[in-house]
């Protein structure tokens, strides 16, 4: 049996990979590993917190609360939250950007071999 396995985005301070395919009936085969943080989501939860930390606006985010020096970021799951400086926030929208790019990429080629 063959694995596949598909860096999708990597920075200094993580990256994302793809084990198997990326249909969304495959379940938790999608490793972001961001500092100390190591998550498997399934396809469509990755798909979400992608969605959800692109939405963020970290000054709206700062100026709501000036106290925090980090922005606290929920999860698919409610009982797991991150927390983060501005600038890993920014380097981990564009890690989660480019992966989504790739994820993309790779299922367009796989429908179109099918």
């Amino acid at each position: 049996m063959k694995c596949e396995c598909h860096l999708l985005a990597t920075t200094t301070s993580g990256r994302i990979v793809l084990y198997g395919h990326s249909a969304p009936d495959d379940t938790h085969n999608i490793a972001l590993q961001y500092n100390n943080i190591t998550q498997w989501l399934c396809y469509e939860d990755f798909l979400a917190l992608e969605w959800n930390v692109r939405g963020i606006d970290s000054k709206a985010y700062s100026q709501a609360h000036p106290h925090e020096d980090r922005i606290h970021l929920s999860t698919p799951s409610p009982y797991l939250c991150f927390s983060f400086h501005p600038h890993e926030l920014i380097e981990l929208k564009q890690l989660l950007s480019k992966a989504v790019a790739k994820l993309h990429w790779i299922e367009t080629l796989r429908h179109a071999q099918n």
